[in-house]
């Protein structure tokens, strides 16, 4: 099997175009994803815990930081940007509750 490469010209940003996004963490992936989005002019929120040390630097950033769970609830596309070890405990507390359908979620390995 040939793996299929992907380049800038292969993406739509249109897909995205009135959808409002939440990442959820704030690290190396979420950082960046947040603010690549944020730049490209999408509608972009981080979702942290209360307890996070990163929500300064993500509300310095000028994005606006929720709760996980709020920023889920009003989010139609939900990037999970945190450690394998806690997607699980996190989908089951903020993001199913909240889940329509036609919502997109993306999942990003990471430890």
């Amino acid at each position: 099997m040939t793996a299929r490469m992907y380049y800038d010209a292969d993406a739509d940003p249109a897909a995205l175009e009135g959808q409002r996004i939440a990442i959820l963490g704030y690290g190396s992936q979420g950082h960046a994803h947040a603010l690549n989005l944020r730049d490209s002019g999408f509608d972009v929120r981080v979702g942290l815990p209360e307890s996070s040390r990163s929500r300064e630097a993500a509300a310095s950033e000028g994005l606006r930081v929720l709760s996980p769970a709020e920023a889920c609830a009003e989010s139609d596309v939900v990037m999970v940007l945190i450690p394998d070890t806690r997607q699980r405990e996190l989908y089951d507390t903020a993001i199913a509750p909240s889940l329509k359908p036609g919502d997109m979620l993306m999942f990003a390995h990471g430890f």
